[in-house]
């Protein structure tokens, strides 16, 4: 009897394992099915709507003009000029989307800026408008602005922005000759300042007082370098893809 008795409490964990074991399945069968949010689909932009939308935008996010850009090659914190209300409320507006983060740097020219924006694998639609420009004087391409590529005069007369295409200044310092060159074929009016900056600090006056600077970097030019630095097609589009994070941090 002893014997048997030894038997029947060693089968006792078991007998209560295997119940543990059913109860465990059973709430696991019951547990109810919590189902993922549908991805978040904004609302597709056209012309006649754009400025209304964007202002009402703006008006919303007063305040949010620092933006952070993760890149493989580091950081890049950009801020946005609130007297560029339409590209900066459009800019806030897809990054707070996700928009970018699905995008790469597509076109990189050395010495003269990067451009973002673009991707083979972006499935977010946005609409196919353009911004109205928002072109000031006292905003220009000196090392480190950021502005929003368009198509030329010629199929684009009014001067509007892309969307979606924006670029990095990342230039080079512009001796006396070079600048004056510039000043005289693209018919620029600088300030005595804004020469200055160009010949000590460098930038892009070819791009002045035709598109619309909106923003300028404030931290990470070293990554712009970094970026304007790596190798690329015959497009201009890097070998490997340098893609990006965009987030409103302030």
């Amino acid at each position: 009897m002893a014997s048997l008795s030894f038997l029947f409490s060693k089968k006792i964990p078991f007998l209560l394992g295997l119940a543990a074991l059913a109860a465990c399945q059973q709430k696991q069968e019951q547990a109810p099915v919590v189902q993922k949010p549908a991805p978040f689909v904004p609302t597709e932009l056209t012309q006649e709507i754009v400025v209304d939308t964007l202002t009402a935008y703006g008006n919303a996010h007063p305040n949010d003009t620092l933006v952070l850009i993760s890149t493989p090659k580091g950081d890049i914190k950009i801020r946005l000029y609130k007297d560029t209300p339409l590209h900066r409320a459009n800019f806030v507006r897809l990054a707070n989307y996700g928009f970018f983060d699905k995008t790469v740097f597509f076109r990189v020219e050395k010495d003269f800026m990067i451009q973002g924006g673009r991707s083979d694998f972006q499935t977010m639609r946005i609409g196919s408008y353009r911004i109205p420009p928002e072109i000031q004087p006292h905003y220009f391409h000196k090392r480190g602005a950021v502005g929003m590529a368009r198509y030329g005069d010629k199929e684009n007369p009014e001067r509007m922005s892309s969307n979606k295409d924006f670029y990095i200044v990342q230039g080079h310092k512009l001796p006396e000759h070079e600048l004056q060159a510039n000043i005289q074929e693209y018919k620029l009016k600088l300030t005595p300042a804004q020469k200055n900056t160009y010949k000590t600090v460098g930038g892009a006056p070819n791009l002045d007082q035709t598109f619309t600077v909106f923003g300028e970097v404030v931290e990470g030019m070293e990554v712009v370098d970094s970026i304007a630095a790596v190798p690329v097609d015959q497009t201009k589009w890097p070998v490997k893809d340098i893609g990006m994070k965009v987030r409103v941090i302030r």
